[in-house]
């Protein structure tokens, strides 16, 4: 199960390159956009979405407004997403990102939380979840992540963390906590600093830790299978938006087999650049997941042998 954000997602596309645009006090701009798209979106969807794709079984837990409407439902049906999980408040709002990206693959998102904490959201989760064998908390407003870190913790499930963006608004003391409840996080070269400038030497307690570095790939540091580091799958970029919720998803799907911490980071490798490939979050395919593996590493592990027939 995972558990986050659903959101509707408005993403720009500005010719120009962020760092060429003036520079003053403050950040008093206005841009020109080349086009803007609307789309269905969230980390923990994003993440669902993917997994799917491969041929897994996951069911997000998350909070929507009124406007989650026929048309996302719908989205999910056609995909095959496990919609039981989605619970609809008395909000006019879903969470909403307002993702611009440069000419050179930079994005600056603004991002609103939806509904926000709900009272409810620690007894809820923790009946939804304990059915379940492994977990995913995908970024969310950090009162959020901290429950449900405390929650799936308080009912024995493993799960991996994923603060992702939203580590700006965390407090130190929130992100210690965070970390303390964790064992297993995943972050991107940015998030990284922002957690060491946050709790320091704390963050060397978890059992593993993996860092995506974009184009140069990504490196992890476990208790388990040791230290290491990957390369990017080459890909054609035509959208970087959600690369890093698809990583992700390979990743969980490659890990609930068996594999390696290496293999897993491979295959996370091979989903990110398929939705480089792909204009959107949620419209990307993975059928052809473990030739694209294959052809990328030069191999077949047995988790990815076993699992062929579904993807």
């Amino acid at each position: 199960m995972l558990t986050g954000t659903l959101a509707i997602d408005y993403v720009a596309a500005y010719p120009g390159a962020f760092s060429a645009l003036p520079r003053h006090p403050g950040i008093n701009l206005a841009v020109q956009l080349k086009t803007i798209e609307r789309r269905f979106g969230g980390c923990a969807m994003n993440i669902a979405y993917t997994l799917k794709l491969l041929g897994d079984s996951p069911s997000p837990f998350v909070y929507v407004g009124r406007d989650f409407g026929n048309e996302y439902a719908a989205h999910l049906a056609a995909a095959g997403v496990d919609a039981s999980g989605i619970r609809i408040v008395d909000a006019p709002h879903s969470a909403h990102a307002f993702i611009f990206t440069d000419r050179e693959q930079n994005q600056f998102t603004g991002f609103f939380g939806g509904p926000g904490a709900q009272e409810d959201f620690a007894g809820e989760l923790r009946r939804f979840a304990s059915g379940f064998d492994y977990g995913l908390l995908a970024p969310d407003l950090p009162g959020n992540m901290i429950t449900a870190a405390r929650t799936l913790r308080g009912i024995g499930l493993p799960y991996l963390t994923d603060p992702g963006q939203n580590l700006t608004d965390f407090a130190a003391g929130e992100a210690r906590e965070l970390v303390s409840l964790s064992t297993a996080m995943m972050v991107n070269e940015f998030e990284y600093r922002r957690l060491r400038e946050l709790v320091g030497e704390d963050l060397d307690a978890l059992e593993l830790l993996v860092i995506t570095l974009g184009g140069r790939g990504a490196r992890w540091r476990s208790r388990t299978d040791g230290d290491g580091d990957e390369r990017a799958v080459p890909a054609k970029i035509v959208d970087p938006t959600g690369c890093g919720d698809a990583f992700r998803g390979g990743f969980v799907h490659a890990r609930l087999r068996g594999s390696t911490v290496a293999g897993a980071v491979r295959a996370g490798a091979v989903t990110a650049a398929m939705v480089l490939e792909t204009n959107g979050t949620q419209t990307h395919r993975c059928d052809g997941f473990a030739e694209r593996y294959r052809d990328a590493w030069g191999e077949s592990p047995r988790w990815l042998r076993d699992a062929s027939n579904t993807v």
